[in-house]
């Protein structure tokens, strides 16, 4: 495997960082299949609980790398769609078993805005722009993230807009269709991230991903399966899991 994904974990935070800097972090079909490799290694990991997905430099993802013949507007064949083993979903961050934080720190374009979109929390810099461009190029979206997620994310009004018009849409526009969960001041981007993944983290690793597996499934089932799950969910319990730490807190 190449350098193109960076992988770390910092207490029970996992990091999975694009790194073609110069370049904007664009992807291949090949650097797609790094990105699925590197995503089920650390959603394997029982010690991760939270993972944050970012890109080095300026940008998170630019898209496609137009530099060569491995695009998806040069071959015939998808791109893979990334299900990582015993995860919750079709793509590579939906399948991840921890929640994913996808820390937005410039361009989030073409499958840069799906990868995003397959996380579960958006987190944007001021300077971030977004957006989806497949119909200025012929062609439709990558990997089917932007057509399904995408609407069930921001409506399906705000899904054909971003869409239909393949423009490019500043942070603060994406924060108020609801495309991303906040937008921070590019100097605060990594703390405020950080800050929220650790959070998250401190909270019962099996409650995480039962409560990610449950979201993701009601979905696509009726009210009444997702309840009985949630019944079959909490009758297992996480054992393993003391929360007096955090019961201290409501006592005083």
């Amino acid at each position: 495997m190449s350098d193109f994904v960076l992988s770390r974990v910092e207490g029970h935070v996992g990091w999975l960082t694009l790194n073609d800097p110069d370049r904007l972090n664009p992807v291949t079909f090949a650097r797609i299949a790094e990105i699925t490799a590197a995503a089920e290694a650390m959603s394997l990991r029982d010690d991760v609980h939270v993972v944050v997905v970012t890109g080095a430099g300026r940008a998170f993802c630019a898209g496609a790398d137009l530099s060569g013949n491995d695009t998806f507007l040069t071959q015939d064949s998808p791109p893979a769609s990334g299900s990582v083993a015993e995860g919750s979903g079709l793509w590579t961050l939906t399948a991840m078993r921890q929640p994913v934080i996808a820390m937005l720190n410039g361009a989030a374009v073409g499958y840069g805005l799906e990868l995003a979109v397959q996380a579960d929390v958006r987190i944007a810099a001021a300077s971030a722009r977004l957006g989806h461009p497949a119909v200025k190029f012929g062609t439709i979206t990558d990997t089917g993230a932007a057509t399904w997620l995408l609407p069930r994310l921001v409506g399906w009004g705000v899904a054909a807009e971003v869409l239909y018009s393949g423009s490019l849409y500043g942070a603060a526009d994406a924060l108020a269709m609801g495309l991303v969960n906040h937008v921070v001041p590019d100097d605060e981007l990594h703390e405020f991230t950080t800050r929220m993944a650790v959070t998250m983290a401190a909270n019962s690793p099996w409650a995480l991903r039962t409560t990610k597996e449950l979201l993701f499934q009601g979905l696509q089932e009726s009210a009444r399966a997702n309840i009985l799950q949630q019944s079959i969910k909490v009758n297992e319990g996480d054992p393993t899991y003391d929360p007096s730490p955090h019961l201290a807190r409501f006592r005083k």
